[in-house]
């Protein structure tokens, strides 16, 4: 692959964390979930004013990597970080179906969560099931206005991040 440097973004549920993790055993670069980095065990958020700093010390400072997470607080600094960023755009649906799929399985043991700390238990609240509720109708156009303004980036955006053949990026 010849992109080093690499994002994946989405809403909750688009698949982040699934594909970023096959591309980083495609290609064998660390991978660096951002829930993991900017959120405390009981799923709280970190100081934001600790988010820069988090990330410099941990991917910004290295030439090669996958970050998988949105964190808008943080977002430009990782696009001038990138040289490929894929958004992955679903509908609402497909994003309430993914997250309490997921929270099942990993609730039961059955599946394991990509980047989910060992110990976290996967919740979904009122607060992060309107979120995701939300998401497509609110944060999608500013993330679709922020990519639009990207010049001199490889950017991708697929519907089917599973069919999404990362041997051809």
């Amino acid at each position: 692959m010849k992109y080093k440097r690499i994002i994946v973004l989405g809403g909750s549920g688009s698949g982040k964390s699934t594909l970023a993790n096959r591309i980083s055993i495609y290609t064998g670069y660390p991978l660096y979930h951002l829930d993991n980095l900017l959120l405390n065990s009981d799923w709280s958020q970190k100081e934001k004013s600790e988010w820069l700093n988090i990330c410099k010390k941990e991917f910004l400072s290295k030439e090669i990597g996958v970050i998988d997470g949105n964190y808008s607080s943080v977002i430009k600094d990782r696009i001038e970080w990138a040289d490929l960023i894929i958004f992955i755009d679903v509908p609402t649906p497909r994003h309430l179906f993914n997250i309490f799929k997921r929270s099942l399985m990993v609730n039961l043991g059955l599946e394991k969560r990509h980047g989910m700390e060992k110990g976290r238990k996967d919740t979904i609240n009122l607060q992060f099931f309107k979120w995701v509720l939300n998401w497509n109708k609110i944060h999608k156009k500013e993330m679709f206005s922020l990519l639009e303004s990207i010049k001199d980036k490889k950017v991708v955006i697929t519907n089917s991040p599973r069919k999404l053949d990362i041997e051809k990026l």
